[in-house]
């Protein structure tokens, strides 16, 4: 139901509160953490969900799109536009996920679910204009909606969009619920300065564009509505006349399926080979040459090459299947590696757990590298530290997240692997290379000797035995003094990890995970006090607070498993950092 699939990619600003005084990663933070600032929240929050309406329990695992329409209203649409003999075999129905289309037939990878006429879509040419994509898709879907008469015509021209959307409309989401478009306040309960940040500037400038081009007729409330609509629900994709954002009735419908990095890797090989086994058809469905070559589920096809001025009234946009599926299965596209943050920011709603999310512990290679406080300058010359950098540098996966993973330590192997440089020894920097690994997704570092190339967090090797006093240790003793060092470095990485998480928990965010959960219990107790007829809405944005509340629990949950793991399983415990002096402010 939350659908922006544009283009599949992928000095934080503190958290309310918190402010930074001295040097980086939280050594010299201080966190001015408010008095008691979730419990006056909670207060207030659950208090007026008591006594105001709300949209009920079911939200409280995301914040639930606001529809327009019932679910039978919208179902009946659907089935009006694509009936029986319509080769369209999907069924609107209430999932797990919200609404979503449903199999009704055996679906196979690659296998054509929806056509709809271009000449129906809504789009914008993107790049190399003063207006974002965003804004001037949605201005121009007001325009199709607020312009356009009853027989379609705009200005005096017949445009097909108009019919279309006309009847299209009510299936249009009050409110997406996405956090770009929350209050501040709210935005600012998420605590991870990355999700705050980033979260804020995107509603920045929404905020900036709506206001810039409201009028009397066109509110800045009617764009922000606008912008909700395209920001959740549009699509980027290769036509004649150059790459646009579109937006497409009923394609709009699939829900996200989301990806850990070993998984969109399995996706990227299956889409491709679908697409290849489409393209071998292509004469027979009349798909021009090239047309396909593309890592994009969904496609405008069958422009006539022979009339390329009308092309828009030849060409259909086309959605085909990633995956199989059986009858009664929801049918799923994905939206790109998405963190929680970004899916909340854009469509509303986040997974728990989220397969394709993961935390920053270093913002980028020069990040890890400047935190040096956890080198041995024993073991460090300034060559070999020099040396270290350029190696990390030439690294394949340099862009990859150094991230803590759900999953722990093995998860989370990239980041060890880069730590793992950082505490190498002169020594064994030769022997390490550049390898893949399948099952976080890409390459990094390994070991080139021993049976186990990514060291302690292998998936084979089951440390927890070794420091199990009921195990035989005889079987987990060193073979040799490198494979000792090399256990070393590995464990000196794994304290590095397990003290920047202990340094996130402690300095970005103003409320424990303990405290969060009783905040959440006392709402979720006041939200089930609810009659029926007083959970329709959220005239107050509550159930943003209860989204932004589970994000930033969902956050810590990750980081806190991910110590306990060390703890536990690997005998590695955080290390306490003395402090730098703090600056002081002088008023």
């Amino acid at each position: 139901v939350k659908v922006d699939v544009r283009r599949m990619s992928t000095a934080s600003a503190g958290s309310s509160g918190s402010f930074v005084i001295g040097a980086r990663h939280g050594y010299a933070r201080r966190t001015a953490l408010r008095s008691s600032p979730g419990r006056r929240r909670l207060s207030t929050c659950a208090g007026k969900l008591s006594q105001r309406k709300t949209r009920g329990y079911r939200g409280l695992s995301v914040v639930a799109e606001q529809h327009g329409i019932s679910l039978e209203d919208a179902r009946a649409l659907f089935s009006k536009r694509f009936c029986k003999g319509s080769g369209v075999h999907l069924e609107l129905q209430e999932t797990p996920t919200g609404r979503g289309l449903v199999a009704t037939a055996p679906v196979a990878p690659g296998d054509v679910l929806i056509t709809v006429p271009w000449r129906e879509a809504i789009h914008v040419l993107e790049d190399g204009y003063s207006d974002g994509d965003d804004l001037r898709l949605a201005l121009e879907l007001l325009h199709v909606l607020d312009d356009g008469d009853e027989d379609g015509y705009i200005d005096g021209e017949y445009d097909a969009r108009v019919k279309s959307w006309r009847k299209y409309r009510p299936m249009l989401p009050v409110s997406t619920g996405a956090a770009a478009f929350w209050c501040v306040d709210n935005i600012r309960e998420l605590q991870f300065p990355e999700a705050v940040e980033k979260t804020l500037t995107q509603r920045a400038e929404f905020m900036a564009g709506a206001m810039r081009h409201s009028n009397d007729s066109r509110t800045k409330k009617k764009i922000m509505w606008a912008l909700q609509q395209v920001h959740s629900r549009s699509f980027s994709v290769m036509t004649p006349r150059g790459r646009a954002r579109c937006l497409v009735p009923y394609v709009d419908l699939f829900n996200h399926r989301p990806e850990s990095p070993k998984e969109a890797r399995m996706t990227d090989e299956l889409l491709q080979r679908a697409l290849r086994k489409a393209f071998t058809r292509g004469s027979e469905e009349g798909i021009n040459d090239g047309e396909w070559a593309s890592a994009e589920p969904w496609q405008v096809v069958g422009p006539d090459p022979e009339d390329p001025e009308n092309w828009e009234e030849s060409a259909v946009f086309q959605m085909r299947s990633i995956w199989a599926y059986e009858p009664g299965e929801e049918v799923f596209i994905t939206y790109g590696h998405e963190t929680s943050a970004e899916l909340l920011m854009s469509y509303g709603f986040f997974p728990d757990p989220n397969d394709g999310e993961f935390v920053k512990v270093y913002e980028n290679v020069q990040d890890l590298i400047d935190d040096d406080r956890f080198m041995d300058e024993e073991l460090n010359s300034p060559a070999l530290q020099m040396e270290k950098e350029q190696f990390m540098w030439s690294m394949l996966a340099v862009e990859a997240p150094l991230a803590i993973r759900p999953g722990g330590v093995r998860e989370s192997a990239h980041l060890l692997s880069a730590l793992r440089v950082v505490h190498a020894r002169e020594n064994q920097l030769a022997a390490m290379r550049d390898d893949d690994v399948p099952r976080i997704g890409h390459s990094t570092f390994v070991w080139t000797e021993g049976d186990e190339p990514c060291g302690m967090w292998d998936p084979d090797r089951f440390l927890s035995c070794f420091f199990d006093e009921s195990c035989d240790s005889d079987e987990w003793l060193w073979d040799d003094d490198d494979a000792r060092d090399r256990d070393a470095t590995d464990r000196a990485a794994l304290v590095q990890a397990c003290t920047r998480c202990e340094e996130i928990l402690r300095d970005d965010f103003a409320t424990t995970l303990e405290e969060d959960q009783v905040m959440l219990d006392e709402i979720e107790e006041a939200i089930r006090g609810l009659s029926p007829e007083e959970a329709d809405e959220d005239p107050e944005g509550h159930l943003e607070y209860v989204a932004a509340l589970r994000y930033r629990m969902s956050v810590k949950r990750i980081l806190r498993d991910f110590i306990s793991e060390c703890k536990r399983a690997y005998g590695v415990e955080a290390e306490a950092w003395k402090a730098e002096p703090e600056f002081e402010y002088i008023e």
